[in-house]
């Protein structure tokens, strides 16, 4: 991608105010979609086309209403649409059924309901830095979650789906046997530390969060066949961490929070590991250019609106690290998008 101005003389006026307008419209396509997701429609076309009046019946809508979404739906190209009235799915929509390897639905459904909502209170967090989300719902997006169940189920199973497609790039990418005992810092269901286990069946577990998160997490830990060598501790991260670990890793943890509360969380880490360990962040580094890194800019915007935390440069993680009395050792690439900030307390 490139910043680099076109040539006036080249660029159709009609073909830029067009591609302008479609980004001011994006609501639409996620407003359209987290319908068809809240709706089931993927799951109810998955075994062929219907017509709309059968899938009023199935989901109990206003009839003209849902055909008329269906037909948005077309054409956005999650749908397409034959003769009769029927409708089937594409490509596009087939990551919208539940319970299919790389499924979006979750995504969409927390999109629809948290995302979209907290983007539109960007404006207060430009003018006066406070996280948006906090400012539209009243509450933070755990404290959010920890209300409404479903959306904490999506959220979790998105986690468990992000650290799934990360996992074997950092197994690749760093020797994990000098430890015999592993913390995995606020590691939601487990499945991250469950497949350094796996891969380490010398080593043992920790697996630390919010204690109803923590408590889910046993029933991943079992049916992946390590639950007997890791424990499971509730709690928070601002106040203590578990004794007893050589290593800690926070995978996609610091990112979430700003500078105030990601020290007060490395600093618990520090005290935890009693000079004797190492810390192992998991994180995305910002880059100096936005154009560089799309995806992570979109990210930090995410953390911007939601969370209240940010994307960092490797410098801003050393400044980190220093400041809660750790020494950045080292940044390990891997084969996705992640990279491995470690450190060892000073």
């Amino acid at each position: 991608m490139s910043s680099s101005k076109a040539d006036p003389q080249s660029v159709d006026p009609k073909t830029v105010r067009q591609s302008l307008q479609n980004l001011i419209a994006g609501h639409r396509s996620t407003a359209l979609i987290y319908v068809a997701a809240k709706l089931g429609i993927a799951d109810l076309l998955a075994e062929g086309s219907r017509s709309s009046e059968e899938l009023t019946r199935s989901v109990g809508a206003h009839a003209p209403s849902l055909h008329r979404i269906l037909r948005g739906l077309v054409v956005l190209g999650i749908l397409s649409e034959e003769e009769g009235g029927r409708f089937s799915l594409t490509d596009l929509g087939i990551l919208l059924q539940a319970d299919i390897p790389d499924s979006q639905h979750g995504f969409a459904i927390l999109s629809g309901e948290e995302f979209t909502h907290a983007y539109g209170g960007l404006l207060h967090t430009t003018m006066a830095g406070e996280t948006a989300f906090d400012h539209v719902f009243g509450m933070s997006p755990w404290e959010h979650r920890e209300q409404h169940p479903e959306l904490q189920k999506h959220f979790n199973q998105r986690m468990t789906k992000g650290s799934d497609r990360v996992a074997a790039a950092i197994l690749a990418a760093y020797d994990f046997s000098p430890f015999h005992t592993i913390a995995d810092v606020g590691g939601n269901q487990g499945t991250l530390l469950a497949a350094i286990l796996k891969a380490y069946p010398a080593a043992t577990g920790i697996l630390f969060d919010q204690p109803h998160i923590a408590d889910a997490a046993r029933a991943l830990l079992e049916a992946d066949g390590v639950a007997s060598r890791c424990q499971t501790h509730g709690g928070s991260f601002f106040e203590s961490m578990p004794d007893g670990a050589d290593l800690h890793i926070l995978k996609s943890i610091i990112h979430d929070w700003d500078d105030e509360k990601s020290l007060a969380i490395l600093r618990n880490c520090h005290r935890a590991l009693q000079r004797a360990g190492t810390l192992l962040l998991v994180e995305v580094i910002l880059p100096d250019l936005a154009e560089q890194d799309p995806l992570t800019i979109l990210s930090d915007l995410l953390m911007l609106a939601v969370t209240g935390g940010r994307e960092r440069t490797e410098t801003e993680f050393d400044a980190l690290f220093t400041a809660s009395g750790f020494k950045l050792t080292r940044v390990v690439s891997t084969q996705s998008r992640v990279s491995l900030i470690e450190g060892v307390p000073v």
